[in-house]
């Protein structure tokens, strides 16, 4: 991996990029996230994006445009990150050892707002694509905020606010860690500052989590005119993670009305049952300032849920350590909160090993 790293390093260059992607090469790539694909290139906001692939080539060259962080993987290991900022092609340097082996290209910033578009991957003059990765049969969802997105996570406390593009890596994230680990197909559908019904400081006003989580890319749907809606029957999770409502009870008042709240999550509920027949769900909450609403809140939920005669999710709260940039969990934290949910997760998904 030593070579390829160096490979990497030396390969890598970016310029003004032009054309379309060949249907051919569309067809060998698996795509995870949400993804709208247009006639010019697909496109995503969510932090976590990937396209994966597998080919025998000795460089990988990707068209993307706009504004992002990216983490280039090799059979599962990262080899290098590197930065986007408008149009540009990236040349890497590949394995090229005669055989086929797996690319990921992960978005590990969050596009809030714009978005990212992938218009083409090219390989060497001697390279080829292998068949499409398959799908795994596991799928989870998650859906929450800044703390699902890994939001400044590799920051501190000290560290100026304007570092948020550099200081968070999604790939980081509990999120990112809990689906890698299981092998799982995955979206983390995360939008940072937005609450279930009111937002932080009431930013965005009507912007929620519930209304974004309609359109295939939210970066980018208060300012479109058209904006594409997404299709919940192109993925079904078996199991999806909510961490909703740290903004809809932190940051300047007024917070959220529980009663307004805890109608929107119970609808929200029924609205993935309707979805995704059979899924199982984990409700998450943590501590909030200043008056610790959250939790009981979503404890009320959950108890109401049970009492129904619901048997299909489970509730936890997590103690986090948010010493990561403006008061979020750092990288540690995140591997703290993977390793506390894992057992949880496979025991919803019925993947514990025996």
């Amino acid at each position: 991996m030593d070579v390829l790293v160096l490979s990497v390093l030396a390969l890598a260059a970016s310029s003004v990029a032009g054309g379309n992607m060949k249907p051919s090469v569309m067809e060998s790539l698996s795509f995870l996230g949400r993804w709208d694909h247009r006639a010019s290139g697909s496109c995503a906001s969510a932090p976590a994006a990937m396209v994966k692939f597998n080919a025998d080539a000795k460089s990988v060259t990707f068209d993307l445009d706009g504004y992002a962080r990216w983490r280039f993987d090799v059979d599962g290991k990262s080899v290098i990150l590197f930065e986007t900022n408008g149009r540009t092609t990236k040349k890497l340097g590949a394995v090229g050892d005669g055989r086929f082996h797996t690319y990921r290209l992960v978005k590990i910033s969050e596009s809030n707002p714009g978005e990212v578009c992938l218009h083409d991957i090219a390989l060497g003059p001697s390279g080829k694509f292998g068949p499409k990765p398959a799908p795994s049969n596991r799928r989870i969802e998650f859906i929450g905020d800044s703390f699902t997105v890994g939001f400044g996570n590799e920051g501190t406390n000290t560290d100026p606010a304007e570092l948020e593009f550099q200081k968070t890596d999604a790939s980081k994230s509990y999120a990112f860690l809990l689906a890698d680990g299981y092998k799982a197909d995955f979206q983390v559908n995360a939008v940072s500052g937005r609450g279930l019904v009111r937002n932080y400081a009431n930013i965005a006003p009507g912007w929620t989590l519930a209304k974004l989580y309609d359109y295939a890319v939210p970066g980018i749907a208060a300012t479109e005119s058209s904006p594409a809606m997404w299709d919940l029957n192109k993925f079904h999770p078996q199991v999806i993670v909510l961490f909703m409502g740290i903004n809809d009870f932190q940051g300047d008042p007024p917070y959220a009305d529980k009663r307004i709240f805890k109608v929107a999550y119970a609808r929200f509920l029924d609205k993935l049952r309707a979805a995704h027949p059979g899924v199982k769900f984990l409700l998450l909450s943590t501590k909030v300032w200043p008056n610790d609403d959250l939790t009981p809140t979503i404890q009320e939920i959950y108890d109401e849920q049970v009492a129904a005669g619901r048997k299909d999710l489970e509730f936890k709260v997590l103690q986090t350590e948010n010493v990561g940039l403006l008061g979020h969990p750092d990288v540690r934290a995140h591997q703290e909160m993977a390793n506390i949910i894992r057992p949880i997760m496979g025991r919803l998904g019925g993947w514990l090993s025996r």
